[in-house]
């Protein structure tokens, strides 16, 4: 079968081949209405037209490919390890859907290989749960220009965008409907980021006895054996579906994350959040890719609860 041509878009669509073209190449400052750009796309997706990203990149001096560094703790959860699965699917999705390949590495944090991954010259990076210590080594090794944007880390520095879960927000959230008055814990995994892990911990309003940063199942039952009397906050979908194995689903409130609330047990609270972070992480560099006039200012870009 015949691979549909951008010649072959433009007389379905109506329109030019050099405004196909514009439209399908994300060509900067053009002027080309937005029902337009809505039809060509819709009219690209049903033919099945797929970009040629060895074409793409000798005119636009890319390559079509994306970057998603996860850095991985040494004893990774299983139910660390599906909510990050689930946070790349979602932005595989986003980012092939606009025509880009995506290539997904693990990092040791400890010495993150990079070479192969800064050999491939990349349009753009996401990195994930990264150190502040180790945000600079890995930063560095990208060319000057390529947008780099940090997912679920809080880190000092101003000049990349950092994509984090509204978490102050959340727990607060959570504690409202367990009520503020009960007894409560906290389950939340381990994280790279250590200030990510202090920040939950000093907005959980608990004390640190309260708190388990589970890195192994065993803890869970030791802990929630020892509060049969609290209500039980938990960040993540699917380390709420293991401690239910523990707790009543009646004493749980789940933080969803992984913006797969179908699989919090029947009867716990949830806590969801308005957007979808992987869309708004894609979303961010889709504009620092096209240089757009509409970034935010603040580089600390928050996804909210709802």
């Amino acid at each position: 079968m015949k691979k549909p041509t951008l010649k072959d878009i433009a007389k379905a669509a109506g329109v030019s081949i050099a405004t196909v073209s514009y439209v399908l190449n994300k060509t900067p400052n053009q002027t080309i209405p937005a029902e337009t750009v809505c039809r060509i796309q819709d009219i690209a997706n049903q033919l099945g037209y797929i970009p040629n990203l060895a074409a793409r990149s000798l005119v636009k001096q890319k390559t079509g490919l994306i970057g998603i560094l996860i850095n991985r703790l040494e004893h990774e959860s299983l139910s660390r390890q599906l909510t990050y699965a689930s946070l790349v699917n979602q932005m595989e999705q986003e980012l092939t859907g606009q025509g880009y390949h995506v290539i997904v590495s693990s990092l040791d944090p400890a010495a993150p290989k990079l070479d192969i991954i800064a050999e491939r010259k990349l349009d753009g990076v996401f990195l994930i749960d990264v150190k502040q210590m180790s945000f600079h080594t890995i930063s560095s090794r990208f060319p000057s220009g390529v947008p780099l944007i940090v997912i679920d880390s809080l880190i000092d520095d101003p000049l990349f965008y950092k994509v984090n879960a509204d978490l102050e927000g959340a727990l607060r959230e959570a504690a409202a409907q367990v009520g503020e008055e009960v007894a409560r814990c906290l389950v939340m995994e381990a994280c790279n980021n250590v200030e990510l892990g202090r920040s939950i911990r000093r907005h959980s309003g608990l004390q640190d006895r309260d708190i388990l940063v589970m890195q192994q199942e065993r803890e869970l039952e030791l802990f929630l054996r020892s509060r049969k009397q609290h209500k039980v906050i938990v960040i993540g979908e699917f380390l709420g579906a293991v401690t239910a194995k523990y707790a009543a689903a009646s004493d749980l409130c789940v933080i969803a994350v992984a913006d797969c609330p179908q699989i919090v047990p029947a009867g716990a609270g949830l806590v969801s959040f308005a957007q979808n972070k992987a869309s708004v992480a894609c979303r961010l560099m889709f504009q620092l890719m096209e240089q757009s006039a509409e970034l935010p200012e603040d580089k600390y870009v928050w996804v909210h609860a709802e």
